[in-house]
């Protein structure tokens, strides 16, 4: 399944919704706009081409129209047509990528005090894809309940909807797509969790899940961008940098809390992630303003 991969914040805007019935024989024009026009059918089916590639819009389907990309019906809809139509205004997308090819528990930067800026951050749309009715059109009914009273007490609201119903797609995106690998993934995540005051141990991950190291590295890597050591010294000083912020714990009791058996490694891989020394870090925050 490919999926639209976009970049955020600034979060996509709402610009409209919007809820039809079109004539047998109804065909969408041609055009090319700066919005997204995602077109959800709940029955019947909508035909429709972008940039020369065509899509069958089926029951309970849905299509995201890229911005500033040539749109148009290349066949006659039939009788029972029923559909929703939502625009909202986003940069066009970083890339198309494969839902299997997503990484949806990498680890993101560690925000701080200091950060002035966001991290990159990261959504998914499905390209082409279904919906659950029962959740999705609902949704889109109290959407354009709101449109209809148009006001400034609905506009955050509306948006705010928006938001909730593009985390409802990338929800159903992540649960169609689910696999053995993802589930082994997010269960060695778990255990690094459970057991990040002990000394990591490979030989204890392989015990545990009973697989070769070789597999559970490759299938954690592949849907977090680490391996087991990496992931596992990311949640050690993460614990770290919470101690020294609200605690006053000497640092060599910190560095037995967090599971590190050597004082010098702990040090080493501290600078690393954070690029301060820790009792820098711990200086920083005692002197915030």
């Amino acid at each position: 399944m490919d999926c639209l991969e976009l970049q955020i914040p600034p979060m996509p805007q709402y610009i409209t919704v919007g809820h039809t019935k079109p004539r047998e024989g109804t065909q969408h024009f041609e055009r090319s706009f700066p919005l997204y026009d995602m077109i959800l059918v709940k029955s019947g089916a909508y035909y429709m081409t972008e940039d020369e590639v065509p899509y069958e819009i089926g029951e309970n389907g849905f299509l995201v129209l890229e911005p500033h990309r040539l749109h148009r019906g290349h066949r006659p809809c039939p009788a029972g047509t029923e559909l929703y139509y939502l625009h909202f205004l986003h940069s066009s997308p970083l890339r198309t990528v494969h839902a299997q090819d997503i990484q949806w528990t990498a680890v993101s930067p560690s925000p701080t005090y200091r950060d002035q800026e966001p991290h990159r951050q990261l959504m998914y749309l499905p390209k082409f894809a279904h919906v659950e009715p029962d959740e999705a059109f609902p949704l889109l009914d109290q959407m354009k309940q709101l449109h209809s009273r148009f006001s400034p007490e609905n506009h955050l609201q509306l948006q705010a909807l928006l938001g909730q119903f593009l985390v409802l797609l990338q929800k159903r995106l992540r649960a169609q797509t689910y696999s053995r690998s993802q589930k082994l993934s997010e269960q060695i995540v778990q255990y690094l969790y459970a057991t990040c005051s002990e000394p990591f141990r490979l030989d204890d991950l392989s015990k545990k899940f009973n697989f070769h190291i070789d597999y559970l590295s490759k299938c954690l890597k592949k849907h977090t961008g680490m391996t087991p050591l990496q992931y596992a010294n990311r949640i050690k000083i993460e614990k770290a940098k919470s101690l020294l912020q609200h605690s006053d714990l000497p640092l060599k009791e910190i560095v037995a809390q967090v599971g590190f058996a050597d004082y010098n490694y702990f040090l080493r891989v501290f600078r690393q992630h954070t690029g301060i020394s820790p009792a820098k870090y711990r200086n920083g925050y005692q002197h915030r303003s």
